[in-house]
């Protein structure tokens, strides 16, 4: 089973965006596929109760929990046959050591969007610092390479995507890729599918994107089988 986290302590970055886009990508794949929402609105299984009954079937796991023990985590499994498990975190995250430890035990690929502004990019730097001093990331043996960033809802001839550039040109954390702030996200969300569940001639450039995005998350799912 490949464990994907999307996770920032930051509300209002995207996280539910891609972890609902991930799930729904996956499962159209045939994978067996899981998705746990920790977010207190419930956004993720709001989206998931919107899909339709012929879509493909996505296991949804409520995990909204003010903390989340080590036992929580064991109690909130994925089913035994799951071959990709997708956890949309809760916002504040980084405010909770031992929430942040459970959920970064239980991760084998580490996704944070950030927004390009500069509020957004100071607090990714800060939550990355906590990922890695309080989390203990890399005690619990999540390396470097298994944590990506995600510029989301990116305007790319703009003066503050550059600066997000710049910033994450200087983490030395992968800078994954960047995604478009496109109506074809908010139809998506409303009817309970993915962006590759749309028709492909609508959003050409939206697969491109995220076509970078899955690559990179399928490699570590390759090197995790090795």
């Amino acid at each position: 089973m490949h464990r994907i986290t999307v996770m920032n302590s930051k509300g209002g970055c995207g996280k539910t965006t891609i972890a609902t886009n991930l799930a729904a990508y996956y499962a159209k794949q045939g994978n067996a596929t899981c998705l746990t929402d920790h977010d207190p609105q419930g956004s993720s299984l709001h989206w998931l109760n919107r899909r339709n009954e012929a879509s493909p079937i996505i296991h949804g796991i409520n995990a909204h929990h003010k903390t989340i023990t080590s036992l929580d985590c064991e109690k909130l499994q994925p089913p035994v046959d799951t071959q990709i498990s997708i956890v949309d975190s809760p916002a504040g995250v980084g405010l909770d050591t031992s929430t942040l430890k459970s959920l970064l035990k239980n991760t084998d690929t580490l996704l944070l969007p950030v927004l390009p502004s500069p509020i957004d990019i100071h607090a990714c730097a800060h939550f990355i610092e906590t990922l890695l001093i309080q989390g203990g990331a890399k005690e619990i043996g999540l390396k470097f390479s298994d944590i990506g960033v995600v510029a989301n809802r990116v305007k790319s001839n703009t003066v503050s995507y550059r600066k997000l550039q710049k910033f994450l040109d200087r983490l030395g954390i992968p800078f994954v890729a960047s995604l478009d702030d496109a109506q074809n996200y908010v139809f998506a969300n409303e009817n309970g599918l993915g962006i590759h569940e749309l028709n492909k001639s609508r959003n050409v450039r939206d697969h491109e994107q995220w076509s970078v995005l899955l690559d990179w998350i399928d490699s570590k799912n390759t090197e995790k089988l090795k």
